[in-house]
């Protein structure tokens, strides 16, 4: 068995890894070729820091990673690992984490991050042994939006131009690797963004992605909450995919007026999964 990086890798080849090892996942899914060079375009997936275990020149196993520095700290986001069935059971990723991170760590990198359904007991040994750590619970719901009759007195509009420093103002949770700034100025042209105004000016607003029917994003001035800013958002969201099922991903589960809102609009926690990290270099 050899590793090494993914930079020469044939994305028809990886396609095929990717698809076969995911077939009996716990929750099962299947790209196309097409949405696998998005998903490495949107998440920023770099092949020189990801790595496959080859057997007898045929690759068997894969981690994806993607890198971005934020607030000084160099971090690579697992986004995706993948064993095919003949080959588990043979620590592979141990194996090719054992590859890769003299690289990472020559690289400098401060904390690797990964996503793993809370269900997935094997994966969540393994992270933990290779020392990784459980940084926070994310909750991810799906399902049909209930329409309210609640008058919030907004104008809701499309955003052409993203203000980040505002959005960023209305934040209390740092969103997922997913649903992050690096990765949705990548997908901006296939997202949509709803902005909510009052007189003040924008006091909330929503990011989606009209296709998928993923919201991304959503958020509300503090000192505006709790007067139906965000129903109306939803609520226009609604009418956009005319009334079809919505998803959204990776709520943190500390936010509980997150939670209680979103299933009172009628949506349902399906799945949780466990965001967590791995700091290479010491914390000061």
């Amino acid at each position: 068995m050899e590793c090494k990086n993914l930079e020469s890798i044939d994305l028809e080849e990886l396609l095929s890894v990717f698809n076969t090892s995911f077939s009996d996942y716990l929750i099962p899914f299947h790209l196309t070729l097409e949405q696998l060079k998005s998903k490495i375009e949107t998440e920023k997936i770099e092949m020189s820091l990801s790595v496959g275990g080859f057997e007898a020149g045929q690759l068997v196993s894969f981690i994806l990673h993607a890198e971005k520095i934020e607030n000084g700290k160099r971090m690579v986001y697992n986004a995706g690992t993948g064993v095919v069935q003949e080959y588990r059971g043979q620590r592979l990723v141990r194996r090719m984490y054992d590859h890769i991170l003299p690289v990472l760590k020559d690289r400098k990198t401060d904390v690797l991050m990964l996503e793993v359904l809370e269900e997935n007991k094997i994966a969540i040994r393994a992270y933990t042994n290779l020392g990784f750590t459980i940084s926070r619970k994310l909750l991810c719901f799906k399902g049909n939006i209930e329409s309210s009759e609640k008058d919030a007195g907004v104008l809701v509009m499309e955003i052409e131009n993203i203000e980040w420093d505002t959005f960023k103002s209305f934040w209390d949770i740092e969103p997922s690797w997913q649903n992050s700034v690096i990765v949705l100025e990548q997908m901006r042209k296939g997202c949509l963004i709803l902005g909510a105004y009052q007189a003040d000016g924008l006091v909330g607003y929503a990011i989606y992605n009209p296709t998928t029917k993923k919201i991304h994003q959503i958020a509300v001035d503090q000192n505006y909450r709790r007067k139906g800013i965000a129903t109306k958002l939803f609520e226009v969201i609604n009418q956009k995919v005319e009334g079809q099922p919505i998803s959204i991903n990776n709520v943190d589960d500390s936010s509980e007026s997150s939670h209680a809102f979103l299933t009172k609009i009628g949506l349902e926690n399906w799945i949780s999964q466990f965001e967590m990290v791995h700091h290479l270099q010491p914390l000061v």
